[in-house]
């Protein structure tokens, strides 16, 4: 028998009457993913998907499964051409002899109603055929050693032993398309890649300020971006590259320095949201999470998104996680060993000794209006000094 991963789409199954459009874009996206697999066979039915001839590079195709969004489980399977009680315990007998338990069960599946035994059946008979085979094993329905999954079909069998989890969530396109703020830090790079998750489309801005910052952090940035997005297989993103200096310098003059942080980020949202307007984005994202610095706290939110539209949505994955889950989801996705290599970006650097905690919109748009500048420097910063590459 050969082998062929079984991926289940898990919850765009319960999509109605748009689980065609969910499951046709993860199709697609399964079919870029794997472009470079060119002997691949990989097909799509209702409920499941099957990608056949992967004994070559079995391990490096599930471990790009594993990141692509709207896949709930990989599944190394084996089909049997009969539904047979016979014939579907002789293939179980071949493929367990190659494994080392001691304790089994079998869990049945009949996608074929008309077939003349229910499930519990099925498997008690299959079970009874395994231990008078096997005398030296028996039944534990709890934490056996090994678990025997059967699926009856019309006319096959599929067997498996082992469920590879997939991330879940929806495939990367569906959901529409984000700019997501994105610094050399831990944080936006998994807000992110949980953005991804949710099935949207992330292009990424991310602010230079020469020759403060260095180039190895902004190389630091297109690493983390390879990185969420499995170099470009998930999404081929651009990012807009945004020299900043002139604009830092302007606000290194201002007279309250609390608010350095506070001003430099409303100059982010404002430069975010025309590009947001020129490249039709659906949103603009962020790695922010509440009061974990000062300029995360509801009324520093408040104040720096105040210059924004009011048809300007805001995301904000990251909001109520914890330090440590955060850390612990870019251990996951690879980015973490990235993030903590020590070249500061721009807010880093420039972050005033006492930030302010509790910004006011009415104080932040004074100390603007006296810095006249910033608006043309905005102005001449997005005519001038934004780069778009692709990655």
């Amino acid at each position: 028998m050969d082998s062929f991963f079984y991926i289940k789409y898990g919850e765009l199954t319960l999509k109605g009457k748009n689980r065609s459009n969910f499951t046709r874009c993860l199709y697609l996206n399964v079919l870029k993913a794997l472009k470079k697999f060119t002997f691949l066979k990989i097909s799509q039915s209702f409920d499941h998907m099957v990608i056949k001839n992967i004994e070559k590079y079995e391990n490096k195709i599930l471990t790009i499964l594993s990141r692509i969004p709207g896949i709930f489980q990989i599944i190394k399977a084996y089909e049997v051409k009969s539904n047979k009680i016979n014939e579907i315990f002789k293939s179980i007998n071949l493929l367990i002899n190659k494994i080392d338990f001691n304790s089994f069960k079998v869990k049945t599946i009949r996608h074929d109603k008309s077939y003349p035994i229910n499930s519990m059946e099925i498997s008690k008979i299959i079970g009874a055929m395994i231990l008078e085979h096997n005398k030296d094993k028996k039944v534990l329905m709890e934490n056996p050693d090994l678990a025997i999954s059967l699926e009856i079909k019309n006319n096959s069998t599929i067997i498996y032993f082992k469920k590879h989890q997939g991330i879940g969530g929806f495939p990367v396109g569906i959901n529409g398309r984000v700019l997501t703020l994105i610094s050399g830090g831990i944080d936006s790079p998994v807000a992110a890649s949980l953005l991804l998750k949710k099935g949207m489309f992330v292009d990424f801005i991310t602010f230079i300020t020469p020759p403060h910052t260095s180039s190895k952090s902004l190389d630091k940035v297109k690493k983390l971006i390879k990185k969420i997005t499995l170099n470009g297989l998930l999404n081929k993103s651009r990012l807009f590259i945004v020299n900043f200096t002139y604009l830092q310098n302007e606000l290194s003059h201002i007279e309250n320095q609390s608010y350095k942080i506070t001003l430099m980020r409303r100059c982010f949202y404002r430069i975010a949201q025309k590009i947001v307007r020129k490249y039709k984005y659906d949103a603009i994202a962020t790695g922010e999470s509440l009061g974990q610095v000062a300029s995360q706290t509801i009324e520093s939110m408040k104040t720096i998104s105040s210059v924004l539209d009011n048809d300007i949505v805001v995301l904000r994955p990251l909001l109520t996680y914890d330090k440590l889950e955060i850390i612990n989801i870019a251990k996951k996705i690879g980015t973490y060993h990235i993030s903590i290599l020590p070249y500061e970006d721009c807010c880093s650097l420039f972050v005033p000794k006492s930030p302010i905690i509790k910004p006011s919109i009415g104080i932040a748009s004074k100390l603007e209006n006296q810095s006249p500048l910033i608006n043309d420097l905005i102005d001449d910063t997005i005519n001038e000094y934004i780069k778009i590459i692709s990655i």
